[in-house]
């Protein structure tokens, strides 16, 4: 078994409608929960999520949008995105 591969994968997505995907490796699992952290202040990140490359996979866990916005108050609009800090 060789290093494990971490990378972070960033979704953004603009006011304009405009949305990528950046995919950037790591060193270590700690280093990229940092740096997910940080990512996640930006009001245009969406997504962030720290992934280990195995067996030649890379495994990712989206959650839905219902998960993500239990937490509004009856009658008050979705985020457009699972960051309550963003624009959209």
């Amino acid at each position: 078994m060789g290093t494990p591969v971490i990378v972070m994968i960033v979704t953004l997505a603009m006011p304009n409608g405009d949305a990528s995907v950046q995919v950037r490796p790591m060193e270590t699992a700690a280093q990229c929960r940092l740096a997910a952290d940080l990512e996640a202040a930006d009001p245009f990140v969406a997504r962030v999520e720290c992934s280990e490359l195995r067996d030649g996979r890379l495994e990712l866990e989206f959650r839905s949008l219902e998960q993500d916005t239990e937490a509004v108050a009856p009658g008050v609009a979705r985020p457009m995105t699972s960051n309550p800090r963003t624009t959209g």
